[in-house]
C-alpha cells in the first residue's frame, strides 16, 4: 500500500511540475516568418497556445525602428492584434517578448518582406 501511495504521489508531482514549467508558444503569426507580402499588412496578429501577456513589441525596417501604437498588455490573452502603419518596401524584423502565467519571459522574432 505504501508503494502505491508513493507511486501516486510521485506521478502527481511530475504532472504538476510539467504544467508549472509549460511556456506559451506561438501558434500563428501575421506576418509569418520569412513571409513576403505584395499587399499592405494592416495589423500584426500573434496567437499563442496559452494565455500570456505581450510586454514588448519592436518592428524594424533594415535595422531602423518603426513606431507602433503598442502598449504592454495588462491581462493575459491568447491572441493579440496591433495596427500597423503603412509599410515601405523592404525587409522587416518583428520581435516580441511575452510573459507567461508561470512568470517566465519568452522572446521570439519573425522576419518578412513587404514587396
Amino acid at each position: 500500500m505504501n508503494k502505491l501511495i508513493t507511486l501516486v504521489f510521485t506521478f502527481s508531482l511530475t504532472l504538476m511540475s510539467n504544467s508549472l514549467f509549460a511556456h506559451a508558444k506561438m501558434v500563428t503569426s501575421i506576418p509569418a516568418d520569412n513571409g513576403s507580402y505584395h499587399s499592405q499588412l494592416e495589423a500584426i496578429e500573434l496567437n499563442f497556445n496559452a494565455p500570456s501577456r505581450l510586454i514588448k513589441l519592436t518592428l524594424k525596417l533594415q535595422g531602423d525602428k518603426i513606431p507602433l501604437d503598442f502598449k504592454p498588455s495588462k491581462q493575459s490573452k491568447t491572441a493579440f492584434s496591433i495596427a500597423l502603419p503603412k509599410l515601405e518596401k523592404g525587409q522587416y524584423s518583428l520581435e516580441w517578448i511575452t510573459l507567461g502565467s508561470d512568470g517566465h519571459k519568452m522572446k521570439s522574432k519573425v522576419s518578412f518582406n513587404q514587396l
